[in-house]
This record gives structure tokens, C-alpha cells and sequence, in this order.
């Protein structure tokens, strides 16, 4: 089996939302995030893998991919690795030159396809053709179209929603709020995007029981195989703290995770993707809201199942990526 290069570009969604101006976009504090995360791939990469990681490599790291039987490489690497599959977090512009420069064997899928099938505009949209959809949200057009989304949707003072930028991820690109006015931060925000062409997506709080990230992969012949169910925590903004290892899940909820991942597969190879997919679902007080957004990459939910696989851990134990 050909071994894999990997490297993290944990700045997906920011590259593909803006296309023409990320390279003068990229800040040295994306470049240190990158740089944090990067070894969490080390659970991901098997027996002669390689990664992609910025120097000094710290004892820790440097001790991991020893006992994992991994190459750290690094960065500014002049060296050519052609018997190596590039395989970055998700698929950009930046990240194929980058495999390209290597002369890395790429796989990469449309670029443009991408794009669409990791907007939240996407995913909204199956939830809307399946009859799942989120009970008052909705997608605006413009900033009056919003105001009265809201207005309609929240109309007691106690309500609470959230409004979504379409490549959004880990709880950054939106605004949260609460009641029937779209007011100050979260007005300006929201002006702001429509004004760059944007539309967003606008969807009432749900007070989260559980949290699922079904991960699995859409192979070349069209067969989904599901990798795992990892177990995000966050905190009371919605913002991850953690992933909760070895807490079991009923055999139903189960059964339900695995038909959407499936479906939502299936619907990504009709579209012309293969790839690695993380689909997240979100358990409620009213019940279990399926398909919250899609992602077509590799996500830290990956990590979390790598991780509670390789330690064997099967009593509830709280995990922090690195970084």
C-alpha cells in the first residue's frame, strides 16, 4: 500500500471562502494554529506515513511518530517524495501547489465542488429535500429578509438563535443572539456579510443533550465506510472544550447516525466526491436533529475515534486535541 504525506491546513473553510485574496489573507496566527494542530494527524497516519510539520518538533512529538513508525518532514522541506499520497485536512488551491511542489502523488477532487459541498447552504439544503429540516430556519438573502426571519421566528424575549456564515467552522463565522431584534454586534456582523455577497443561514438555539460527529469515508466504487462516532463536548456558546472517549451509544442512536452518514455518502458520490466526511448531529431536548452540517475533509472527530482506538479506552474520559 502507497504511504500517505500528510499536512494539516486547519484553515480550510478561510481559504475557500475567499479564493482570490487568501494568500494575502494568511496571518502568522492561522500559520501558529496550523503549526498546533498539525500533530493530531499523527493518529491518523499508519506504518510509513509521513508528516508535514513546522520545526523545533518537541520530545513529545518527535517520541509519537517514533512509536507510530512515522516521518516527521519538514516544512520548508526541499526534498521530492513521489511515492507519497498528499494528504492534506481538506482539500484548496494552496494545498495541492504545495503537494504539487513535493511531487506528491494528488488525488484531488474539483475544487469547486469543494466548495459546495462544505457550505452549510448544501447541507441545509438536503435537510430541506429529506424533510429534516430545523424547525424555523431558514436561509436570508439580505439584511431586511434576516430582521424578519428573526422577528418572526424568536418573537419572545427568552428565545435564542444563532446566524451562520455558510464556511463557518468551530463555532467562529456566526453571531448568537436572543428575542425579535437583530441589533448592534451581531447587526454589524451580519451587514457585513451580505454586503461581500454572502447569505446566511439562520437557525433557533437547541439546548444540546449530545453531540455526534459521524466520520466515515466515500470510497472510489461508491461503498461508504463509516470510521467511527466521535463525542464532542462544548460549552454553553457552543464552542468545543473536548471530546468525551469510550461513552457507549444506545444501539437506535446508532442505527440513526449511521443511515444519515450513508445517505449523505451516497448523496456526495452521486455529486462526484470521494474522500473522508464528517457529518455532525446534534441530540436535543425535543429529539435528535440529524444533520447538522457536512464536512468534506478530515475533522478532529477522526482524531478523537483514532485516539480512543489506540488507547483502548473504554470508560468515559474527556480528551483535548493538541493545540
Amino acid at each position: 500500500m502507497t504511504s500517505k504525506l500528510w499536512y494539516m491546513n486547519a484553515d480550510f473553510e478561510m481559504e475557500l471562502a475567499n479564493p482570490p485574496t487568501y494568500k494575502y489573507l494568511c496571518s502568522p496566527i492561522v500559520e501558529k494554529i496550523n503549526k498546533q494542530l498539525a500533530p493530531n494527524l499523527l493518529w491518523l497516519a499508519a506504518k510509513d506515513d509521513s508528516l508535514l510539520l513546522e520545526k523545533p518538533w518537541s520530545k513529545d512529538i518527535v517520541e509519537l511518530a517514533k512509536e507510530k513508525k512515522v516521518d516527521l518532514i519538514s516544512l520548508d522541506s526541499k526534498d521530492k517524495y513521489p511515492n507519497k499520497v498528499f494528504t492534506p485536512w481538506g482539500w484548496t488551491p494552496s494545498a495541492i501547489t504545495l503537494g504539487s511542489k513535493l511531487e506528491t502523488i494528488i488525488s484531488a477532487p474539483n475544487l469547486e465542488l469543494i466548495a459546495k459541498i462544505n457550505s452549510k447552504l448544501f447541507s441545509f439544503q438536503l435537510e430541506q429535500e429529506w424533510g429534516i429540516a430545523m424547525s424555523k430556519a431558514a436561509i436570508a438573502n439580505n439584511f431586511e429578509e434576516l430582521k424578519e426571519i428573526v422577528a418572526k421566528s424568536c418573537p419572545n424575549p427568552e428565545d435564542k438563535w444563532v446566524i451562520k456564515s455558510p464556511m463557518g467552522v468551530a463555532a467562529r463565522e456566526r453571531v448568537l443572539g436572543r428575542g425579535a431584534e437583530l441589533i448592534g454586534a451581531s447587526a454589524t456582523w451580519s451587514k457585513r456579510k451580505f454586503e461581500l455577497g454572502e447569505k446566511l443561514i439562520f437557525q433557533p438555539w437547541l439546548e444540546v443533550i449530545r453531540e455526534y460527529g459521524v466520520t466515515f469515508y466515500v470510497l472510489p466504487n461508491g461503498k461508504i465506510e463509516i470510521f467511527g462516532i466521535s463525542d464532542l463536548q462544548t460549552n454553553g456558546a457552543g464552542t468545543g472544550t473536548g471530546y468525551l472517549l469510550g461513552r457507549k451509544i444506545s444501539k437506535n442512536r446508532l442505527l440513526e447516525l449511521e443511515k444519515i452518514a450513508i445517505q449523505v455518502g451516497e448523496r456526495l458520490f452521486n455529486e462526484g466526491y470521494c474522500g473522508p466526511v464528517g457529518v455532525d448531529a446534534l441530540e436535543h431536548s425535543k429529539g435528535l436533529h440529524p444533520l447538522l452540517e457536512i464536512n468534506a475533509r478530515y475533522t478532529m472527530g477522526f482524531v478523537a475515534v483514532a485516539v480512543e482506538r489506540a488507547l483502548k479506552i473504554t470508560v468515559p474520559t474527556l480528551w483535548k486535541p493538541k493545540g
